[in-house]
C-alpha cells in the first residue's frame, strides 16, 4: 500500500495515486508543446525529463534538462544544480513541462512541483512515447554518454 502523507490518502496501487494526481494536473499535447517549441520564443517555460538519466541518454526532447523523478524536490529549487545544466532555475509562476516514458511519473512530478509552489506546471501527455510516435524526427541523443558523437538537433536518428 502507497500512503501519501499530504493529503493523508492511502492507494493500493500507483495507478490509483496517478489517477488521484489526474485531477489537478494539467497536461500538454506533443502537438502543444511542438507549437510552443517552434514559437516566436516570447514565452519562457522550462522542458524537464523526469526519467533516470540512463533512459534520457537514449532519446530526449530537444531542449529539456533530465531531473530524475526521485531528486525532483532537491534540484528545483537548488541553484547550484541550475548553474551546473547551464540554466535559470525556474520561477515559481513560470512554465514547467515535465515528461517520462510513458506519463505516470510526469503526472506525479506535476503534482509534486504544484505542491511546491509552481503554479504553471504541465505533464506531458503519454510521455516521451507519445512525443516520439507524435515527432519521429525531433528529438536528440546523448551521444557521449553513449560512447559515440552528439547527434544534432532534431534528429531523426536510428
Amino acid at each position: 500500500m502507497v500512503t501519501s502523507c499530504a493529503c493523508k490518502q492511502d492507494y493500493n496501487t500507483v495507478d490509483e495515486m496517478v489517477m488521484s494526481a489526474m485531477k489537478t494536473v494539467r497536461l500538454i499535447t506533443p502537438q502543444e508543446l511542438n507549437t510552443l517549441m517552434q514559437g516566436t520564443g516570447d514565452e519562457i517555460y522550462t522542458l524537464m525529463d523526469v526519467r533516470q538519466e540512463v533512459e534520457h541518454y537514449y532519446g530526449f526532447i530537444p531542449g529539456s534538462v533530465v531531473i530524475p523523478r526521485g531528486s525532483l524536490e532537491f534540484s528545483i529549487s537548488d541553484s547550484t544544480f541550475w548553474e551546473h545544466v547551464g540554466l535559470y532555475m525556474p520561477e515559481k509562476t513560470e512554465k514547467i513541462i515535465v515528461y517520462c516514458k510513458k506519463g505516470q511519473r510526469g503526472i506525479l512530478a506535476a503534482e509534486t512541483l504544484s505542491k511546491l509552489g509552481y503554479s504553471n506546471v504541465y505533464a506531458l501527455e503519454g510521455g516521451w512515447k507519445n512525443w516520439e510516435v507524435a515527432f519521429p524526427d525531433i528529438y536528440e541523443k546523448d551521444m557521449d554518454k553513449l560512447g559515440g558523437k552528439t547527434a544534432p538537433a532534431s534528429s531523426g536518428g536510428c
